[in-house]
């Protein structure tokens, strides 16, 4: 089956688990929410370009935290066909929360450093400061592809945190396109989230979780040797039967 019909089985098939998971994840990512929504509201009070780019560094606080781990970890699962219960995943999480958190640390650094770089190049006169701004522009792009990487990678490689950075780097350059196509799926479940008001917190973002990491089995098999299972067709006769979970 394609990716896409294996996302929307699995998603049928793990509904309950995916708003139980995401209201999990939201719950223990509070101290990620408050200190992004004070962020968020410098930006405003400050406006202009700093808005903008406290808000970069808001999604990232947000959705990007250590305890976003929880879906990866899920999700990882049930793409491998196997369940999970809430005590391994938190128990995973404790494993890998210290290197999920220099990660963050990490790319809100470098987020940071390249935010400051367009706020001041912005002021420069001329073609030179458009060019230079354009750079960080395009660097902050390839970070966010980078980004993508990091979790799904972490949670099924269990590397360091040096490891998971260098290796996220060469999947995101030698797969662009999927890394494109991924970021905007990101966008766009995100976006449904927000728009939808409770979505984000209720289901949206485990949903793109259970998507990435579909998508990742798939591509890290490449390089991994793992062995993808032939998937049994399924029957749109089986929607009448309740969800698995």
């Amino acid at each position: 089956m394609s990716r896409t019909r294996t996302f929307l089985w699995l998603a049928y098939d793990h509904m309950g688990g995916l708003v139980a998971y995401n209201m999990l994840w939201s719950v223990l990512n509070l101290p990620y929410w408050i200190l992004a929504y004070l962020l968020w509201n410098v930006g405003v009070m400050l406006g202009g370009t700093s808005a903008v780019l406290t808000t970069l560094l808001t999604v990232q606080i947000a959705l990007f935290s250590p305890p976003s781990l929880v879906l990866y970890i899920v999700a990882a699962a049930w793409v491998r066909r196997r369940e999970i219960a809430v005590g391994e995943v938190l128990h995973t999480l404790r494993h890998f929360f210290f290197r999920a958190q220099v990660l963050q640390f990490s790319l809100l650094g470098v987020s940071a450093l390249l935010s400051l770089n367009i706020a001041f190049y912005k002021d420069f006169s001329g073609w030179l400061g458009l060019v230079l701004s354009g750079l960080m522009l395009w660097l902050l792009l390839a970070l966010a592809l980078i980004a993508l990487q990091l979790f799904p990678l972490l949670v099924t490689q269990d590397i360091g945190v040096r490891q998971t950075l260098h290796q996220s780097l060469l999947l995101a350059i030698g797969n662009i396109g999927s890394s494109v196509a991924l970021l905007l799926v990101y966008i766009v479940f995100c976006a449904a989230g927000i728009l939808t008001g409770v979505g984000l917190f209720c289901g949206f973002f485990a949903a793109y979780t259970l998507w990435a990491s579909a998508y990742y089995r798939v591509l890290l098999s490449r390089y991994t040797g793992e062995a993808l299972p032939v998937e049994e067709p399924r029957q749109l006769s089986e929607l009448i039967r309740p969800w698995g979970d």
